[in-house]
């Protein structure tokens, strides 16, 4: 016959088991709830509107870092536009950038022309910051120790001084080091009567074999295709690019190509051979064998950091401007501009055209060697000639086209910042 203790614990377990039983039903209740709110309320209490929303949905878009700290993005805008400095330096130099797209034009471009938020007016003459606790948060850690003799990825970005960079390395660098046709390799499994064998459609495997057949090469260039970001993997290359003022990079592709290069006996005007350009890229695929097709991209140097992912602007009326990228999408944009972000940052010498025969050519000294910079300035045909697109067009004009390349505009005045920072504060760096 079963004792009264033997009841007790009955009793208990029953009580247990009906606890668990409310307690499930409850979080059901409330997980339920949490799913059905309207469409426009904030998934999470701080508040931080339509992009920590996307984030909070699509973590897999972001690069490290990004995706949880932009869930509080709301709360922390405001400290990280107005230029307060993180102790820890670099750990958030992807959330700044992607803040600062965020911003409206105006706005945008005060931050980056009149409050210089990357200070660069100050690191053209020397190091503003006191020690490594004065850290400013847009800069990202320095990129790893690379051998004594690396093998150089030269990445081409069109119209911004690759040609330049080409000649110094034959001046440089014993020149049987150098594929002979603009550094680019021949393709000798795929297309071996092509000069350029366009390096950048290769896998690390296949570049791999290339080095092991030719053993002197020390340097390619890829300039038609994206940055394969693979190669980060390889820690032996040494990656260098060089970069140039978005507009101006636009403007001197359009009268290298639009004109110098165009057979036709009326030329396009900017605003027609823009039109031209993107439409002709449309169906392009970033791989594709064709050379020149993308170079008229808005935003060129984030879509060839990212892979060759991010959108271009859509084609319209033939006397106005392509449109460009809407901003408040950010799922247009966001996942891109963040890969361009993390790739950019991790480049071991980002070179400023306009600033090579001034601070750049130090960066080759230190990381290459190279001290011959007597042909700094090339160009593979016509003449040297200054493009400045706020010379060339209307102030409407720029200012729209500003608007529509602002997150090229943003990469350029942050690497220039970036690469500064590298020469003028060597403990940072």
């Amino acid at each position: 016959k079963p004792s009264s203790s033997t009841f007790n614990i009955i009793g208990l377990l029953v009580v247990f088991v009906l606890l668990c039983y409310l307690m499930a039903a409850f979080l059901l209740t409330k997980s339920l709830q949490a799913s059905s709110k309207p469409a426009g309320e904030p998934l999470s209490p701080d508040k931080s509107g339509p992009l920590s929303s996307l984030v909070k949905e699509q973590d897999v878009m972001l690069q490290p870092r990004g995706a949880a700290v932009l869930k509080q993005a709301g709360l922390r805008r405001a400290s990280i536009l107005t230029g307060s400095s993180n102790k820890a330096g670099g750990a958030n130099y992807l959330d700044y950038l992607i803040n600062l797209a965020q911003l409206p034009a105006t706005d945008l471009r005060q931050k980056l022309e009149q409050e210089d938020v990357f200070q660069t007016a100050s690191l053209m003459d020397a190091c503003p910051f006191t020690d490594d606790t004065d850290v400013p948060p847009w800069l990202p850690p320095a990129p790893s120790k690379k051998p004594t003799d690396p093998f150089v990825w030269y990445e081409h970005v069109s119209k911004a001084g690759g040609t330049s960079f080409c000649e110094l390395a034959q001046h440089n660098m014993i020149k049987s080091k150098i594929p002979p046709y603009y550094c680019m390799p021949r393709d000798e499994e795929f297309k071996p009567t092509d000069p350029d064998g366009r390096v950048g459609r290769w896998s690390n495997a296949k570049l791999g074999r290339y080095r092991a057949n030719h053993g002197r090469i020390r340097l390619v260039s890829n300039e038609w295709q994206p940055f394969p970001s693979e190669r980060l993997a390889l820690s032996d290359l040494l990656l260098v690019t060089t970069i140039r003022d978005p507009l101006d990079r636009l403007m001197s592709a359009y009268h290298f190509w639009g004109v110098l290069h165009n057979q036709a006996a009326v030329k396009p005007t900017f605003t027609e051979w823009l039109h031209r350009i993107l439409k002709r890229s449309l169906n392009k695929d970033p791989q594709d064998w064709d050379f020149a097709v993308h170079i008229g991209r808005y935003n060129f140097v984030t879509w060839k950091f990212s892979n060759g992912t991010m959108p271009q602007g859509k084609v319209g009326s033939l006397k106005e401007l392509p449109e460009a990228v809407p901003t408040e999408d950010a799922s247009l944009w966001l996942k891109p501009f963040s890969e361009a972000v993390t790739n950019l940052a991790k480049f071991d010498v980002v070179l400023i055209l306009e600033i090579m025969s001034s601070h750049s050519k130090n960066m080759l000294t230190t990381s290459l060697g190279w001290t011959d910079f007597e042909k700094s300035h090339v160009v593979p045909s016509g003449k040297v000639e200054n493009n400045h697109a706020n010379a060339a067009l209307s102030p409407p004009e720029y200012d729209l086209l500003w608007e529509a390349n602002r997150f090229d505009m943003i990469l350029y005045h942050w690497m220039k910042a970036v690469h500064l920072v590298r020469l003028q504060c060597p403990t940072l760096a």
